[in-house]
């Protein structure tokens, strides 16, 4: 078995991220990229009920337990309420799903979570499901963005707060990546990446009462995030991934005592 990682002991990433992030691809992209370039066997967790389908093979999918177009058909409710709904009916059958989890025999478990974050991040489900998987061995949440919502400084700002929320809701610690870094729009934010100054700088050129704010949250979040870094991804290009794979290492050892 390649890298450093205890023998037994399974390691969860919990993928999150706004509809349209790239969850899904780059679940897949990335399972594949650990097993080919790592040698770690990989396994999958789907918990997202309204999912149609899926770029990779679910060892563990919550729509044998609730599907949400079955939901909405049952129940007269429309896409949100029924995702409500649904995300309650699991959170009551959270033991069934985790006892396949355990028969899961993997190196590396993908869970995807649903497309609306927020229901993971601040419904009682996501937060159960991350304590599960945490007692269960090594875990730690990613939450992916698209770099195109990365348009100006504040609003990288912004992405990395919500990182750090969805860290202290989940009690996870939280690695944030950008994807589809092909966009155009991603040679500026590369540019506040490297460059933590031009940032700064950046900052200091925008208006109003959010770049202040944004330009004094970015020290706060540098010194309270467990990684300060953002990894530029594209997931369908299968570019950044090893240094994603990279920085979640660190998290693990760091806050996961995997030294």
């Amino acid at each position: 078995m390649a890298g450093s990682y205890p023998v037994g002991q399974a390691l969860y990433l919990v993928v999150m991220g706004p509809a349209g992030s790239g969850k899904s691809t780059l679940s897949s992209a990335f399972g594949r990229w650990i097993e080919e370039q790592q040698g770690f066997s990989v396994a999958y967790v789907n918990l997202d009920p309204g999912a149609e389908q899926t770029p990779y093979a679910p060892d563990v999918d919550v729509r044998k337990y609730v599907r949400v177009r079955d939901v909405m058909r049952e129940r007269g409710l429309g896409p949100n309420g029924a995702l409500i709904v649904s995300m309650e009916l699991l959170y009551r059958r959270r033991e069934e799903i985790m006892v396949e989890v355990d028969n899961l025999d993997a190196d590396f478990v993908i869970v995807d979570t649903p497309g609306q974050m927020e229901l993971f991040v601040f419904h009682e489900t996501g937060p159960a499901f991350s304590r599960e998987f945490a007692k269960r061995g090594a875990a730690c949440a990613l939450m992916l963005f698209d770099a195109s919502l990365a348009a100006r400084p504040s609003e990288l700002v912004t992405l990395k707060l919500m990182g750090l929320v969805a860290q202290l809701r989940l009690d996870l610690p939280t690695v944030v990546a950008l994807n589809k870094s092909d966009l155009e729009q991603s040679r500026a934010v590369s540019r506040w990446l490297e460059d933590p100054r031009a940032l700064v700088e950046d900052l200091s050129r925008e208006r109003g009462v959010v770049s202040e704010l944004a330009a004094q949250m970015a020290a706060l979040l540098d010194e309270y995030s467990v990684a300060s870094r953002i990894p530029m991804i594209s997931a369908l290009r299968g570019e950044g991934l090893d240094e994603l794979y990279d920085l979640i290492h660190e998290v693990w050892c760091t806050c996961g005592d995997l030294t």
